[in-house]
C-alpha cells in the first residue's frame, strides 16, 4: 500500500485527467477537529503567506465553503456556484485567491461516509468549475477518502514511541522563529508541517488550538500551542495511546453501541456484565462482539484488544 503523501499525488493526477486545475492542494484533516495537518501541493511551490491566509479565512472569517460545509455534506463544491455566480460575494475570494489570479475554487471532501480524512482544494487562474466538474469530483471524494483513510490508519505498536516532546517557537501568525532539538528530532529535522501555522490561526480565532498530523512512517505526532509573551509555543509529541485508539475506532466506522461495547471489552468485562452496564440482552451483545470481530479482522478478545493498543489504553482500563 502507497503511503498517505504517495497516495495524495496519485489521486491529484487521476482526478486532474477529469477536473484541470492550475493549482491543487490535497491536505490530510485532523479528523477531530477538521484541521488541516498535512498538504500535498500540485502545481506551486509552498508558499507560507498564502497558507497564513487560507487559515485566518477558515478560521477567524465568516466565509461561504468553509471546510466543514463540504465535510457535513459529503459533496464537492465551487465557489463560483455556491455564490451564485458571484464569488466576489466571498470574502476568501476578494482577500486570497483573486489577489494571486485565481478566479474560482473547487474543494473535495475525502470521507469514507462517517468521517472526513482529508479534502483536495483545486483552484482555476482563468474560468469557473462547471457543473459537471463538480459532479465528477463529487463521485470520487468518498472512494479515495477510503483509501486515504486506510493509508492514515495503521495497527501495530510501532505506532505509539516513547520520544520527547519538543518544542516550537513561533510568532501569532504561524511563522516559524525557534525549534528545540526534540522538536526537530520529532520533525526529522527543520521543516515544521502546515498545521503548525493552523493552530496558530485557530489560537488567534479563539477556538481549541490542537492537531494531528500523520508521518509516511505511520506514526503521528500531535500540536498544541500556548500563548508565550508575544508568541506562540508549540508543544509537538507523538500521539498518545488513546488518541491512536481514536483514529483507529474513526477508520472502522463503529456505531455508538459498538463503541461502548468496544470499551468494555477492552476492560476485560464479560458478555453478561455488558449487557448489564448497556441495558440490553447478552444475545444483542453477542451479536455487537461479532461485528467487531469482522470489522477489524480478529477471532478473538485478544486479538482486538491487541489490534486497538487498548493494553496501553489507561483511561479504558481504569475505567475513568
Amino acid at each position: 500500500m502507497a503511503d498517505h503523501a504517495e497516495l495524495r499525488r496519485r489521486a491529484a493526477a487521476a482526478l486532474a485527467r477529469r477536473v484541470p486545475a492550475d493549482l491543487a492542494v490535497w491536505a490530510v484533516l485532523d479528523p477531530a477537529t477538521l484541521l488541516w495537518s498535512d498538504c500535498v501541493l500540485v502545481g506551486a511551490e509552498r508558499d507560507v503567506a498564502f497558507e497564513n491566509a487560507v487559515f485566518d479565512n477558515e478560521y477567524r472569517v465568516d466565509d461561504v465553503l468553509k471546510l466543514t460545509d463540504v465535510a457535513a455534506t459529503g459533496r464537492a463544491g465551487a465557489l463560483s456556484a455556491v455564490t451564485g455566480g458571484d464569488p466576489a460575494a466571498s470574502a476568501r475570494y476578494r482577500d486570497v485567491l483573486a489577489p494571486r489570479g485565481f478566479t474560482d475554487e473547487l474543494r473535495v471532501p475525502l470521507h469514507d461516509g462517517r468521517t472526513t480524512w482529508g479534502a483536495a482544494v483545486l483552484l482555476r487562474a482563468g474560468g469557473t468549475f462547471a457543473a459537471a466538474d463538480v459532479a465528477a469530483a463529487s463521485a470520487v471524494a468518498r472512494p479515495l477518502g477510503e483509501a486515504l483513510r486506510d493509508a492514515l490508519v495503521r495497527t501495530g505498536r510501532d505506532l505509539v514511541g516513547g520520544a520527547p516532546a519538543g518544542t516550537i517557537l513561533t510568532d501569532a501568525d504561524g511563522r516559524v522563529l525557534d525549534l528545540s532539538e526534540d522538536a526537530r528530532a520529532l520533525l526529522g529535522g527543520d521543516a515544521v508541517p502546515q498545521v503548525v501555522q493552523a493552530v496558530a490561526a485557530r489560537r488567534a480565532a479563539g477556538l481549541p488550538a490542537e492537531g494531528t498530523v500523520p508521518l509516511t512512517d505511520g506514526r503521528w505526532l500531535s500540536f498544541r500551542a500556548s500563548p508565550l509573551g508575544g508568541a506562540l509555543a508549540v508543544v509537538v509529541e507523538e500521539v498518545r495511546p488513546h488518541q491512536v485508539a481514536d483514529l483507529v475506532v474513526r477508520s472502522k466506522g463503529l456505531t455508538p453501541r459498538e463503541r461502548q461495547v468496544l470499551a468494555a471489552l477492552a476492560r476485560g468485562a464479560s458478555n453478561r456484565r455488558i449487557a448489564r452496564e448497556c441495558g440490553m440482552s447478552e444475545y444483542t451483545v453477542l451479536d455487537h462482539v461479532k461485528r467487531l470481530f469482522a470489522k477489524f479482522g480478529v477471532s478473538g478478545r485478544g486479538e482486538l484488544t491487541a489490534a486497538l493498543f487498548f493494553d496501553h489504553y489507561a483511561d479504558a482500563h481504569s475505567g475513568r
